[in-house]
């Protein structure tokens, strides 16, 4: 079989040489551009100059393969392709639908490179020949990356490609078409480096930012050499992508590269917004870098967008931009030393360190890692907001195998917590205190995770109750069981006395509840959009119950860091009767915010039909099943009240059928068992956690009331409703 050899040292198992003359028509359009003969650049841009296509006999055509057409590739096909995704709502208006938002942007790179190539008063359409290699050129790559990876599940469910005469499910070609992509044609070694693609570009970035081997290579080329090095040996399998092993090597081999090749972008981008000469290259380096960010903190992308997408750039803004690029280094996969510093004119950013601030809450051990599994629960919900026809295989992956959770990355291995790890954790088996209770009241263990892998195979498409059903079942299943897994094994390693630091579970508690998403400042982030941790459901339900303290986050929240430090100060004495104590009063109190959040969607779901297409149905039935099994521990009749008006069972189901205070009354007691009262709930839109103090102490006179009255003063309550209705 024929193949391609790049004078870089790369060999191809296919032959690409084709697709990857498309750097000639680059190298054209520069030189043309350099001319000043701006009708020879377009027409090399939109009819194409040396890149020839075939048949599917492998014959060649008459036809070229163009930058304009590379341009214009993306749309509703790409949408499992998840960089194309993410560039798609990085790109557009928050009010935008997915639809709009594709329709809107899909040809984003043809269209500014076009204006560039047809504006001849425009002094900057010499950069067109860049734009095509940092937008086109740059997706396409990557894009090329995710169709080789969904080729390869293909194969793996049975599809054969030795026998489609098309070529269209080919994994081993679509890798080597990246490469072809990435490398291009012409690209020579040092000390020239010369090229015109992504290499070239990544060349060029680390000699900006001291990047290099001892040989003048960037490290980011190094790197991405070796990743597609790993991805030939899997094609080289004789069972290729049969393996599960295979799949969950090439999702973290994806991910990888992509994050190298976005360090460079980064580099890029920071030099031409610091050099005066270059500042014609910030609007499309900011293009294709920026909208990626729409997988990270919300905030954040939306602060980069306004200053470099929807406005000039100004250079007196570089000092407010920078750190804010800064803090999304993690979130895209690389680090402060890997980008280094920008010459003698802008310093290395520091990295994490082992005890990185959470919210106002400072960890003993390295945990920062493990906070950042909430970055796959955001990009989960942004790729759920695209229709997909391939088994939401892309959020599947996110859910299995993790992204952002880096736990080790070395010379010896790569691993990543995932959700799903979480799900099925052992520490959540042995050491939850719950966990019988959890395994008795859903009938079998590992029912979130059930759950969610079950609804992604459903594939409904465009059924926004399935996208809550998923998301909800992480947020307030998998997350808060972990939580509590956690918090037993801190427990028994204080007690155990042995070996494994119980700081490190602590710790590590705090950063999943917390999460990375809020930041480091006291109480975490102020826009309520940036979390999706249980930090952040306490401080949205805050809101909503009016339970904020002086400082505008959940007095929840406020009483968790009290506890989390005073967890750590007993460990650190060893005082572990005590500590045993933090941890119980932990424990119940992460359970307030998902007591407040069902009752919260018992207020919205008042009222509504059963067969209501009401995300908040969904949600409030997760968020009931999740307290549920601890409720039919302390009170079996409360749960029943629950069921009733949360959970949907039958075809006679009414939702909230007996009232939002009704549901809200059920968790009296269990509240008071778990020693927290009703006082942290709050009030909302007139319903009142704490309605039963009130109507004790009229009746009892402050004195206590047996558990077994749930039902009476439920009736009661109720009757106390209709009554004042018949009043009014």
């Amino acid at each position: 079989m024929a193949t391609t050899s790049f004078e870089v040292g790369i060999n191809t198992l296919t032959n690409v040489t084709a697709i990857s003359q498309i750097a000639l028509d680059v190298r054209d359009i520069a030189i043309n551009l350099k001319a000043r003969d701006l009708l020879a650049a377009q027409r090399v841009y939109n009819q194409g100059a040396n890149s020839v296509l075939y048949d599917i006999y492998g014959k060649e055509t008459l036809d070229k393969l163009t930058l304009k057409s590379m341009g214009q590739a993306g749309g509703s096909e790409w949408i499992d392709d998840p960089s194309f995704t993410f560039q798609m709502l990085g790109l557009s208006s928050v009010q935008d639908s997915a639809d709009e938002a594709v329709s809107k942007h899909a040809n984003y790179a043809d269209y500014y490179i076009s204006t560039l190539l047809n504006d001849q008063n425009k002094a900057e359409n010499a950069a067109a020949a860049q734009a095509s290699t940092i937008l086109t050129v740059h997706m396409n790559a990557m894009h090329k990356l995710w169709d080789g990876f969904i080729d390869c599940t293909m194969v793996q469910k049975g599809y054969n490609p030795d026998e489609d005469q098309t070529g269209s499910i080919d994994p081993k070609r679509k890798y080597d078409e990246f490469i072809a992509l990435y490398v291009g044609a012409g690209q020579s070694l040092g000390p020239s480096w010369e090229g015109y693609l992504l290499y070239a570009l990544a060349q060029a970035a680390s000699k900006h930012f001291g990047t290099v081997d001892e040989n003048g290579e960037a490290l980011v080329n190094k790197d991405i050499r070796g990743l597609y090095e790993w991805v030939q040996r899997i094609m080289s399998e004789e069972d290729y992508c049969k393996r599960d092993e295979s799949i969950s090597e090439l999702w973290t081999i994806n991910n990888r590269i992509i994050a190298k090749m976005n360090l460079s972008l980064m580099q890029m981008l920071i030099n031409s917004m610091h050099d005066e000469n270059e500042f014609y290259l910030v609007p499309i380096y900011a293009r294709a870098i920026v909208p990626q960010l729409s997988q990270c903190r919300t905030s954040i992308q939306r602060k980069l967008k306004s200053y470099l997408l929807d406005k000039e750039y100004e250079r007196e803004d570089f000092s407010r931009i920078l750190p804010l690029l800064q803090q999304s280094y993690d979130c895209l996969g690389f680090t402060c030393e890997q980008v280094g510093a920008y010459s003698d004119k802008v310093a290395e950013c520091g990295d994490y360190t082992s005890n990185h601030p959470m919210a106002g809450f400072v960890p003993k051990a390295d945990v920062q890692t493990i906070s950042k599994v909430d970055l796959d629960m955001h990009a989960i919900r942004q790729l759920l907001k695209f229709p997909t026809e391939a088994d939401n295989i892309i959020p599947q992956m996110y859910y299995k195998h993790g992204r952002a959770a880096v736990i080790v990355e070395d010379k010896y291995g790569y691993d990543v917590m995932s959700l799903q790890e979480m799900a099925r954790s052992a520490i959540v088996e042995q050491w939850s205190p719950y966990y019988s209770d959890y395994v008795s009241y859903y009938g079998r263990e590992f029912y979130a995770d059930s759950v969610i892998m079950n609804e992604f195979k459903m594939n409904t498409e465009t059924d926004t109750q399935q996208d809550a059903l998923l998301l909800s079942w992480m947020q307030f299943g998998v997350v808060s069981e972990y939580l509590m897994g956690l918090l037993g094994s801190a427990d028994q390693m204080c007690e155990d006395a042995n070996d494994d630091d119980p700081t490190k579970y602590w710790d590590e508690f705090a950063a999943t509840y917390i999460g990375s998403l809020e930041g480091i400042d006291l109480g975490g982030s102020d826009q309520t959009i940036d979390g999706f941790m249980l930090w952040n459901v306490a401080n949205r339900r805050a809101i909503s119950f009016d339970t904020q303290n002086d400082d505008y986050y959940a007095e929840i929240n406020d009483e968790m860091l009290e506890l989390l430090f005073a967890g750590q100060a007993q460990l650190l004495r060893s005082d572990c009767p005590n500590f045993e104590k933090t941890v119980s009063r932990t424990l119940h109190l992460m359970i307030v915010p998902l007591i407040q959040s069902v009752i919260w969607y018992a207020i919205k779901n008042e009222g509504l039909d059963a067969s209501s297409n009401d995300d908040g149905l969904v949600i409030g039935e997760v968020a009931a099943k999740s307290v549920l099994p601890i409720v039919e521990k302390f009170d079996p009749a409360a749960a029943r009240v629950i069921e009733k008006n949360m959970v949907r069972s039958g075809a006679n189901f009414v939702p909230v059928v007996d009232g939002a205070q009704t549901v809200a009354n059920a968790f009296y007691f269990v509240l008071d068992e778990i020693g927290w009262g009703c006082d942290y709930v709050g009030h909302a839109e007139g319903v009142e956690a704490c309605q039963y103090d009130a109507l004790m102490k009229s009746t009892n006179n402050g004195g206590s009331t047996k558990q077994g009255d749930v039902i009476i003063l439920t009736l009661l309550a109720n009757t106390m409703v209709w009554g004042f209705s018949a009043w009014l």
